[in-house]
């Protein structure tokens, strides 16, 4: 799932945790071919049956199974094929690096701790958690004073940020009550909701089984989805049959530029990783995004940078680790805006566009 901080919005809510899988939590089948692309170095040419042996370690089993035992796996792959230790370190490090959903690691890591799903790629339902975030007040001053850009506004709730409530396992009956039941009840309606999946299909699915059950989607809860390179842009077209009043995406972590069609879509975010795995993060893939949004009316939110931020082609060094401390960054970047209908206040103000650094 997409890598979400409440740093910079007000909270977070997971009616469901766990996340049947995406491009950043990916299933054995990725995860052998990767071992395999790896293992080529490694045999030198030859003809070692490894697909068949990579195939008997990790087939059948889900990603977190997978990353926890990723040693083990490099040993019984390393013994079958005669590789050295580096070579063995060489495929734990490939199962590592492809684990990159933070939810899916921490998921993983506290498996079967109370509130988290049994197993990661199972999600497990938690009932009554919007509802009890439907009642939490309007954001206190103490929590904006570092954060300017959320001046004015409502209480911002991510909805599924440790996982994916879309998921296919998670009945439409459940959605509707645990979520949309308390977004629109006299509490939630104070709060905007973000509903983060990637699985945008299912939740026009879902949007549509409202409609046939009289039930309209609520204006405060906003769909969103993640885009994190050029081949999952199609994911954009699918939240556009979302019947939703208000949309956004999400381009985070991004991998690398993407051209975007942004008709129906009210919010950009974007940023880079920060795990310790992340991939490079350019600062140039940024910038066109960003005049595309003030050309065409749309609210851009540049949240971080990443841990590896690159501009100009040489790496961009900042102290903060994540690269989401805008004082470090040159004053025209610092743009963290919303949507108008977010709130009826004072909107959160920006600096100016400045000369370009990149």
């Amino acid at each position: 799932m997409k890598q979400t901080s409440i740093q910079w919005c007000h909270s977070t809510v997971n009616p469901a945790m766990g996340c049947s899988g995406c491009e950043l939590w990916p299933g054995p089948a990725q995860i052998a071919a990767a071992i395999q692309a790896e293992l080529r170095l490694a045999t030198d040419g030859s003809r070692q049956p490894f697909k068949s042996i990579i195939a008997q370690a990790v087939d059948g089993r889900p990603m977190s199974e997978i990353y926890r035992d990723r040693e083990p796996i490099a040993d019984r792959i390393g013994s079958a094929l005669a590789l050295t230790q580096p070579f063995r370190r060489k495929v734990a490090d490939v199962i590592r690096r492809n684990a990159k959903c933070y939810a899916g690691l921490l998921g993983t890591m506290r498996t079967g701790r109370k509130g988290y799903a049994d197993a990661f790629e199972l999600p497990k339902l938690y009932p009554g958690r919007v509802a009890e975030a439907a009642q939490w007040a309007p954001p206190r001053a103490t929590e904006i004073v570092d954060k300017p850009w959320l001046g004015g506004l409502p209480r911002l709730i991510f909805v599924s940020d440790m996982g994916d409530a879309l998921s296919e396992n998670v009945p439409f009956e459940y959605l509707q009550q645990e979520i949309v039941g308390h977004v629109i009840s006299p509490h939630g309606q104070r709060h905007r909701w973000l509903w983060l999946t990637k699985r945008q299909g299912r939740m026009a699915e879902f949007g549509g089984w409202l409609n046939q059950r009289g039930i309209q989607w609520p204006n405060n809860l906003v769909p969103m989805t993640t885009v994190t390179s050029q081949r999952y842009v199609p994911r954009v077209d699918q939240l556009r049959n979302v019947p939703s009043k208000l949309r956004g995406l999400s381009l985070e972590p991004l991998f690398e530029p993407v051209d975007l069609a942004l008709r129906g879509i009210d919010w950009v975010i974007i940023g880079g990783g920060s795990d310790v795995l992340a991939e490079p993060f350019h600062v140039e893939w940024v910038l066109p995004l960003r005049r595309q949004c003030q050309t065409e009316g749309v609210a851009f939110f540049l949240k971080q940078l990443g841990k590896y931020p690159f501009c100009a082609g040489k790496p961009f060094e900042l102290n903060d680790k994540h690269g989401g401390d805008w004082n470090e960054w040159p004053q025209e970047w610092r743009v963290r805006e919303f949507p108008a209908a977010f709130s009826s206040l004072v909107p959160a103000s920006n600096p100016r566009p400045g000369k370009p650094v990149c």
